[in-house]
């Protein structure tokens, strides 16, 4: 074998060596984001209004009705303990989705959650926008998952696309809504859902009152 047939083939392995190192260096990287840790901050803060979906309900339509007696607009604030409340007992998956916590950061809803990779337990954060839109049985709110999370690995945006209609669900209006009297007639006449510092603001008005998007603030 000639000296140049030579080199070709060390330079042929030292190549694929280099590769070797790259794929595997990159995989270690990867994991060690998707393990780790995410900086969520302090744990869900109150106010709370109770520590059941129904006792929620009981609480925020007591709060709107006071409101709508004293003028045409009534506002609530749904804290991150209420929310972290609402999504455990929304949870479509609680056997994949396990110590959810709700968050509010950067108005946006962060919802975090353990779980299962194979061996390996690691934290999911799903970063939230909402909206209201028109439903056929009045405003809905809608959810954007614009980020997912694996750890500290961020994942591909059209990785939250399935997310979108689980957190629909859980954060429905309909069911919260329908729980308790009081709400339910309040139901056709929200005006605004905005994500406030600290929780989910909801606005409602009376009947034949103009709708103010801006009162939730």
């Amino acid at each position: 074998m000639n000296p140049s047939d030579q080199r070709g083939i060390v330079r042929g392995c030292c190549l694929g060596l280099v590769v070797l190192l790259i794929l595997v260096g990159g995989s270690v990287f990867l994991a060690d984001r998707a393990l780790a840790s995410p900086v969520l901050g302090a744990v869900p803060a109150g106010p709370s209004h109770g520590t059941s979906e129904a006792a929620i309900a009981l609480a925020l339509g007591e709060e709107m009705a006071a409101q709508l007696i004293q003028g045409p607009h009534g506002v609530v604030v749904l804290s991150e303990q209420d929310l972290t409340v609402l999504a455990v007992a929304n949870n479509p998956h609680p056997n994949e989705y396990r110590d959810l916590q709700v968050r509010i950061r950067n108005g946006l809803l962060v919802v975090s959650a353990r779980i299962s990779a194979g061996p390996f337990t690691p934290t999911g954060v799903a970063h939230i926008s909402l909206s209201l839109q028109p439903g056929a049985a009045g405003p809905v709110i809608a959810a954007q998952v614009p980020e997912v999370d694996i750890g500290m690995l961020g994942l591909p945006g059209f990785a939250g696309s399935g997310l979108a209609s689980e957190i629909d669900a859980a954060l429905s209006l309909d069911r919260l809504f329908a729980i308790a009297p009081k709400l339910s007639v309040l139901r056709p006449d929200i005006e605004c859902v905005e994500v406030v510092p600290g929780g989910v603001a909801v606005g409602v008005h009376d009947p034949g009152v103009p709708a103010v998007a801006s009162s939730c603030g």
